[in-house]
């Protein structure tokens, strides 16, 4: 068996270096919120500064861990701020790599395409984005990453420490996020899976449901009771099971819709994968000119269908838009669709949408016919994360589905080809890779460029004795400075907490609103061209 320590080679190396300057370069610094991690941050700051454990917004994850590994960073730092909580995302997002680094050797692949595969991993627009903000979708993945790893470790020695180690992982993913549950009865699975059944296997997954349960039951019951922070937290198996009962037809529906892009989406991620699976995809006679006529018709008209059903890739997630990575969550841009951020014309958005078909095609078709050429071992564990990804699939769409909710099922995707992939040999493989690598870097550094600016927007108004009553600044500043859970909608105006839009935070001009100030920052992405974040004020 393998020593838990690791060896890197040239490659592994190289890896771990470009990815560091890449996080260098992009920029871990600014206290500001990002996407939805106020809501979690606001507990940190409360206990770091109180000692007490305080929620005030409602939100799906458990986010104990999180808060944890968020305290021990802002303690490490001297004191609560944004930019401690990042870089424990960033740690937690190293720790990650590291893990599937190992999981892959531990699946028996060769050390050249694991290095590839964690740098497809580590560089997803996906993974990378989401590693610069106090998200809990990257901590909560290094988490599973690292039980399965300690599963498999069970799996193949039968060695109690593993086994321990996989509980105690599960636990903390767990009271991470809810589908971190979804690991016992996986587990039991996988282990009856291995024992072809039997009395010993089915006792090993009633004994694992029964974990599960008792996981779920201290919690609610004790645990967050006891926190007093039960009233926190959106109840969204209740949900699900009553959108199960009430409207069975409706739940199909919207998971095939899922499904759909969900195939797509993976496509996409995986896309530098293929050149590593050539061959392969040869070697299944996919090429030959009748199957690949069907392919590129048969994709051709879901692209047409998305289309006339107005749902066209990107599909309107949370990370991946237009050309960038976001969300762009200003009231210009986001409320009222104003065309204030630089954009590609829509077909170029129909044509990666194509791509990631034809792509999430060709690694279906050598996906399934390469089944067979796995060890035993490697079916067993594949099939474990499938058991994963089927629960987590089912528990993630019942109120909504974002993009950065697939992580978890491409982190999956790329062992499984990865698996299947021979040792590289020619370097430019890799070109597909470099794009997607560079992309996730320039793109993340433009909404990391951006909000920094709006940092300095927000203090300009605070200079100016604004108060936020009177500001529309932006979801995450109104969620973190003026949140109330009686929030009201109201028609020509944001739905974050927003009393009054005397004064916005904006992209670009809204009509009806002068310009007050701006301030400069960099879009790499799009050839280091300067842009600005307005303060707007309406206009008598």
């Amino acid at each position: 068996m393998a020593p838990f320590y690791i060896t890197l080679h040239r490659g592994a190396l190289a890896l771990l270096l470009a990815w560091i300057a890449a996080a260098l370069a992009v920029g871990l610094g600014g206290d500001f919120p990002l996407n939805d991690d106020w809501q979690y941050a606001y507990p940190v700051k409360q206990w770091v500064e109180t000692g007490q454990l305080s929620i005030k917004a409602r939100f799906s994850p458990n986010i104990l861990t999180q808060v944890a590994w968020g305290a021990l960073f802002c303690k490490l730092g001297g004191g609560f701020s944004f930019e401690c909580l990042r870089w424990s995302t960033w740690a937690a997002a190293g720790l990650g790599g590291l893990g599937f680094f190992r999981l892959l050797r531990l699946l028996s692949v060769s050390v050249s395409m694991a290095t590839v595969g964690t740098a497809v991993l580590l560089f997803s627009p996906l993974y990378f984005h989401l590693s610069f903000s106090f998200m809990t979708d990257v901590p909560f993945l290094a988490l599973v990453i690292w039980a399965a790893w300690a599963g498999l470790r069970f799996q193949q020695s039968r060695q109690i420490r593993w086994l321990l180690l996989f509980v105690v992982l599960s636990l903390l993913a767990y009271l991470n996020r809810q589908p971190g549950i979804l690991l016992f009865p996986a587990m039991g699975g996988w282990y009856l899976l291995q024992q072809r059944g039997g009395m010993r296997g089915w006792l090993w997954a009633g004994l694992s449901a029964a974990v599960a349960a008792s996981a779920y039951l201290l919690l609610e019951n004790t645990v967050k009771p006891w926190l007093g922070i039960s009233e926190n937290y959106l109840p969204v198996s209740a949900q699900l099971l009553q959108q199960l009962w009430e409207a069975p037809e409706g739940v199909l529906a919207q998971l095939g819709r899922q499904s759909f892009k969900s195939w797509v989406y993976l496509g996409a991620f995986c896309l530098p994968l293929l050149p590593f699976l050539w061959s392969r995809v040869r070697a299944a006679g996919v090429l030959r000119l009748w199957p690949l006529t069907g392919i590129l018709v048969a994709n051709a008209g879901l692209l047409i269908a998305q289309h006339y059903a107005g749902h066209v890739f990107p599909y309107g997630g949370n990370i991946l838009y237009n050309w960038g990575l976001g969300p762009e969550l200003l009231g210009d841009v986001y409320t009222f669709q104003l065309r204030n951020t630089p954009q590609l014309p829509t077909w170029t958005m129909y044509t990666l949408g194509y791509i990631s078909q034809l792509s999430a095609s060709l690694l279906t078709w050598v996906g399934l016919s390469a089944l067979r050429e796995l060890n035993q071992k490697q079916q067993d564990f594949f099939l474990f994360l499938l058991l994963l990804n089927l629960a987590n699939f089912l528990a993630m769409s019942v109120t909504g589905f974002f993009d950065r909710y697939m992580l978890l099922s491409v982190a999956s995707a790329i062992l499984f080809l990865a698996t299947l992939a021979p040792k590289p040999q020619v370097w430019f493989k890799g070109a597909v890779l470099f794009i997607f690598a560079l992309f996730s870097m320039l793109a993340t550094h433009d909404y990391l460029a951006w909000n920094r600016a709006r940092a300095q927007a927000f203090e300009w108004l605070q200079r100016n004795d604004i108060r936020m009553q009177r500001v529309d600044a932006g979801y995450e500043y109104n969620g973190w400075h003026h949140y109330h859970p009686a929030r009201k909608g109201q028609p020509g105006k944001s739905w974050w907490w927003v009393d009054d839009d005397e004064w916005m935070i904006a992209f670009g001009p809204r009509p009806g609103y002068a310009m007050q100030a701006g301030f400069t920052y960099q879009r790499w992405l799009w050839g280091g061209c300067p842009d600005r974040v307005w303060v707007l004020r309406r206009e008598p």
